[in-house]
Protein backbone atom coordinates (compact mmCIF):
# COMPACT_ATOMS: atom_id res chain seq x y z
CA UNK A 1 0.00 0.00 0.00
CA UNK A 2 1.11 3.18 -1.25
CA UNK A 3 2.58 6.02 1.83
CA UNK A 4 0.28 9.02 1.41
CA UNK A 5 2.43 12.45 2.98
CA UNK A 6 0.64 15.73 3.84
CA UNK A 7 -2.41 16.70 4.23
CA UNK A 8 -5.32 15.16 6.45
CA UNK A 9 -5.02 11.98 5.08
CA UNK A 10 -1.03 11.83 5.86
CA UNK A 11 -1.30 12.61 9.19
CA UNK A 12 -3.89 10.64 10.14
CA UNK A 13 -1.63 7.82 8.67
CA UNK A 14 1.08 9.38 10.78
CA UNK A 15 -1.31 8.77 13.66
CA UNK A 16 -2.44 5.39 13.17
CA UNK A 17 1.59 4.43 13.24
CA UNK A 18 2.43 5.95 16.18
CA UNK A 19 2.23 3.67 19.38
CA UNK A 20 1.85 6.68 21.28
CA UNK A 21 -1.34 7.53 19.81
CA UNK A 22 -4.16 7.76 22.21
CA UNK A 23 -6.99 5.08 21.00
CA UNK A 24 -9.98 7.94 20.29
CA UNK A 25 -7.18 10.03 18.39
CA UNK A 26 -6.56 6.39 16.68
CA UNK A 27 -10.23 5.38 15.47
CA UNK A 28 -10.40 9.19 14.49
CA UNK A 29 -7.68 8.84 12.34
CA UNK A 30 -8.81 5.10 11.06
CA UNK A 31 -11.88 6.58 10.19
CA UNK A 32 -10.37 9.27 7.91
CA UNK A 33 -8.32 6.77 6.37
CA UNK A 34 -10.90 5.01 5.39
CA UNK A 35 -13.37 7.65 4.48
CA UNK A 36 -10.27 8.77 2.21
CA UNK A 37 -9.54 5.27 0.47
CA UNK A 38 -13.62 4.89 -0.33
CA UNK A 39 -13.95 8.13 -2.05
CA UNK A 40 -10.66 8.21 -3.69
CA UNK A 41 -9.13 4.68 -4.17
Amino acid sequence: MAVHHGGKVGSAAKKLASNSTSKSTKSKAGRTLANHKATQH
